[in-house]
């Protein structure tokens, strides 16, 4: 499918408004699904689902097979309402990167249009913010004043702190009672096991989680030249490099640390997607509602 939501790094640095941010981008990935050869997704988005065995053909749109020569179910609201909790890190590693390509510009952009997707679905979006502190900004519920409070708490959000995954964040997945689907956003830089333990939490939950993984091309790539001075944002600590003789190096443990990260969440059954933040947003919107589909 061509890319819907390109959109040029210093104009989403420039919208300060998230939900019309988030609005503008939903209805351009839409459009674009309308004109790719996702035609499962429908004109009505979110109210078809592919046809199973069993299924009442009462509820088989035959339009949409005439045009696919694929068989589509309607899905009625009281069918799609599911809860989608956004976990999003805060820390202050998050906040690496010029303008639209910030990290934490980028995962709070994310968070705010699959609030918007979820909202459009008739689905219940929650918000939980971890970093220095764990907090359940919102809790999951479905209508549209909901995914304004949402909106409104993203765009106070700030990136701060260490990242701190513990007791406090595990009470709140122990509320997730019900079964749903987990979205966690983060650049999973700590120190220790924690970031792995909240998805193992999660899977604990029966919630079916979707991972994205957010770094800045940067810290893929390492493009800088000569001698550098490297700050951790979290700690503060400075180290001196010679990125040169570096960079072959660097550039091995960054993939070995995003092969580990992946392997964790394939043997908890996980979906996984790397994300720079020079790419789109709608590879993660058609990853989220393909696993959306599936539940």
């Amino acid at each position: 499918m061509p890319s819907t939501l390109a959109i040029d790094a210093r104009t989403l640095a420039a919208i300060d408004d998230l939900s019309l941010l988030a609005g503008s981008i939903v209805e351009g990935f839409i459009a674009g699904l309308h004109r790719s050869p996702f035609l499962g997704y429908s004109t009505e988005f979110s109210a078809y689902r592919a046809y199973t065995q069993g299924d009442n053909l009462r509820h088989v749109d035959w339009k949409v097979w005439a045009r696919s020569d694929e068989f589509y179910v309607k899905q009625f609201e009281d069918d799609t309402n599911l809860c989608g909790q956004i976990f999003l890190d805060t820390s202050k590693s998050m906040d690496f990167g010029d303008g639209g390509a910030n990290k934490f510009h980028y995962g709070r952009v994310l968070a705010a249009v699959l609030a918007e997707v979820m909202v459009r679905q008739h689905d219940a979006p929650g918000l939980v913010l971890f970093g220095e502190n764990a907090r359940q900004a919102v809790p999951p519920h479905a209508s549209r004043h909901h995914a304004d409070e949402i909106f409104h708490l993203l765009s106070q959000a700030q990136a701060l702190g260490g990242t701190r995954i513990d007791q406090r964040l595990f009470r709140i997945v122990e509320t997730m009672t019900r079964r749903g689907i987990a979205v966690v956003i983060s650049d999973f830089f700590t120190t220790d096991d924690a970031a792995r333990q909240l998805l193992r939490q999660l899977r604990a939950q029966r919630q079916e989680i979707i991972v994205f993984h957010i770094l800045s091309p940067e810290e893929l790539d390492l493009p800088y030249e000569g001698e550098s001075i490297f700050e951790d944002l979290e700690s503060s600590e400075q180290i001196p490099v010679h990125t040169d003789d570096f960079r072959k190096e660097y550039r091995r443990r960054i993939s070995a640390f995003c092969d580990e990260l992946q392997k964790e969440c394939v043997g908890l059954e996980i979906e996984y997607q790397l994300l720079r933040t020079d790419a789109p947003l709608d590879v993660a919107l058609t990853q989220y509602l393909e696993r959306r589909a599936a539940v």
